[in-house]
């Protein structure tokens, strides 16, 4: 997974919104599509910098990140390069705009309280707590930042966080948790990987290793492994998780599987529906169609003049044809859906007489664009590709918006995808057979797992159902992660024993049979790992 380089002045603004006129003096957010002034406004509006204009709640966070960084540098530097001056109404307006409000004077509160927050603000915007000596610094805030200070607050923040960490590290032996690698590169061409452990109590972030000279040594990435599951302890975990699928991972994951029988492995699901769309677009018919829509757009969308031009015909002032999203590879098909949604605004717009009389109808570029739209062929295999990934498109936005854990509906998911293929083509026979055969060559090889079965069984929304299907699948599944996890056979028994009451619908799970509950039954709280490991601990202490 390729990350931004960490050198911020190389993002530039420019990439992230559209002009409105010649003069560049009216901007678009790509984002949000709001209209700032200008791209300097754009940068603040985008860095979620308070001030002039409202933050873009919409902006990925590497992206805003990005671009807060730049603002605060150069306002760090401006600040510093301050002489002697009073202090005045105006100046601290300005500051207090861009700190987020610290300077708004609260009754009753003391300077010292007033010093920690600002402290508190120079730790987590990164800026050095020297820009604070000079007077004109003094002027605005009533004293300077003191190393002592900053470490008093550092360290008090540390503790919190320590805390925390410890509070959640003791809810793993049950509750169960997952090893998240996210493998990534960095500005120096390092590749590291990020060990997090995830569980429904929260995120905890383990460490980093460099393994740039060991991607090709697999004793030696299995020992780091190794080492990081001792660290979390082995019998508190459930699964390994990868945001990637580099092929160092699997002679690693292999070993692994030998040595932890126990413990599953998959590839997060977001990557998964991800790399099953670049499979799909890798398809001749619709790369093809994806390059030309994405071209259309981007004609539209750097001509100010036809930018207007489509929005006057669509009848808001605000309307794009780009659409963003967090996963990279959903982009061109958003797109399409786009252009689909105002087929007949575009026809209408390149047949008509500003068009005719507009400047770019007489150029390469708008008579291919015009060319297009007006193409029979080009709307049948927009209309095709689309069909195609409709329903991986709209999984892909719920799993990228929901805060809730997956687990207990991928498997439910996936059929509901492919079943939603099947009926898009079904005026062709066949036409949704290549598409499910690139869909279940991802599942197989990097999501599927028994612990999605086993979820799905254990997930009341579906199991209560009168719809569900109990096929041999599901109830292996829900075998083999049993076994796997606990290996005494008495054991085994007993949980195999207060299955078939949540089958029932018996003792403990007979409230959870209400219709109300079970549509509101959250997966992470009633489901998946936290009733695996709860039933295989409470057997254990018994």
């Amino acid at each position: 997974m390729a990350r931004l380089n960490d050198d911020v002045t190389s993002v530039s603004i420019h990439e992230y919104g559209v002009s409105l006129d010649d003069r560049k003096s009216k901007v678009q957010c790509k984002f949000c599509d709001k209209v700032v002034s200008g791209f300097y406004r754009l940068k603040f509006h985008i860095g979620g910098v308070r001030g002039d204009v409202a933050p873009c709640d919409a902006a990925p966070l590497n992206v805003r990140e990005q671009f807060r960084w730049q603002i605060l540098e150069a306002k760090g530097k401006s600040l510093a390069q301050e002489s002697d001056h009073p202090r005045n109404d105006q100046s601290a307006a300005a500051v207090n705009a861009w700190t987020g409000g610290l300077l708004v004077e609260r009754e009753g509160e003391s300077q010292t309280s007033v010093s920690n927050e600002v402290a508190e603000y120079f730790l987590e915007t990164g800026i050095n707590v020297k820009l604070s000596d000079p007077p004109r610094f003094q002027g605005i805030f009533g004293e300077t930042i003191s190393d002592e200070l900053a470490f008093e607050v550092l360290e008090e923040k540390l503790k919190d966080v320590q805390e925390k960490v410890e509070k959640i590290r003791k809810t793993w032996a049950s509750s169960g948790c997952t090893i998240l690698m996210d493998e990534w590169v960095d500005g120096n061409d390092r590749c590291l990987v990020n060990f997090l452990v995830d569980c429904p109590d929260g995120l905890v972030y383990l460490r980093s290793a460099d393994i740039t000279d060991i991607t090709g040594n697999t004793v030696a990435l299995q020992n780091l492994l190794d080492g990081v599951i001792e660290e979390v302890g082995q019998q508190n975990v459930v699964q390994v998780m990868t945001c990637s699928i580099t092929s160092w991972m699997f002679p690693v994951i292999k070993q692994i599987r030998k040595s932890h029988m126990h413990i599953f492995w998959a590839v997060s699901a977001s990557d998964c529906m991800g790399l099953m769309l670049e499979k799909i677009a890798a398809v001749n018919d619709i790369r093809r169609v994806l390059d030309e829509a994405t071209g259309l757009v981007r004609f539209v969308h750097n001509n100010a003049a036809v930018l207007k031009m489509f929005r006057d015909f669509t009848g808001s002032e605000r309307e794009n044809l780009f659409k963003p999203s967090k996963m990279r590879s959903a982009i061109p098909f958003l797109i399409l859906e786009s252009i689909l949604s105002y087929k007949e605004e575009l026809k209408e717009m390149f047949t008509s007489l500003e068009w005719k009389s507009c400047f770019w109808s007489q150029q390469v570029e708008g008579e291919k664009a015009a060319g297009l739209v007006k193409s029979s062929s080009f709307w049948k295999r927009a209309g095709m590709a689309s069909k195609a990934t409709t329903a991986l498109i709209r999984v892909v936005d719920k799993i990228s918006a929901d805060n809730k854990p997956s687990i207990g509906f991928i498997y439910e998911t996936m059929d509901q995808i492919k079943e939603a293929i099947q009926y898009e083509f079904r005026d062709s026979k066949s036409g949704h057979i290549p598409l499910w055969e690139l869909i279940d060559e991802i599942w197989d090889d990097f999501l599927h797992s028994p612990l999605h079965a086993a979820a799905y069984y254990l997930n009341p929304t579906f199991f209560y159902n009168r719809n569900f299907h109990l096929d041999t699948e599901v109830s292996s599944g829900l075998q083999c992660s049993v076994i796997r996890m606990e290996n005494d056979q008495r054991i085994q028994y007993l949980i195999n024993k207060q299955a078939a009451q949540y089958c029932r619908a018996d003792g403990d799970f007979e409230n959870g049979y209400a219709e109300g509950e079970i549509n509101n039954a959250h997966p992470g709280k009633v489901t998946s790992f936290r009733i695996l490991r709860k039933l295989f601990l409470a057997f254990s202490i018994e």
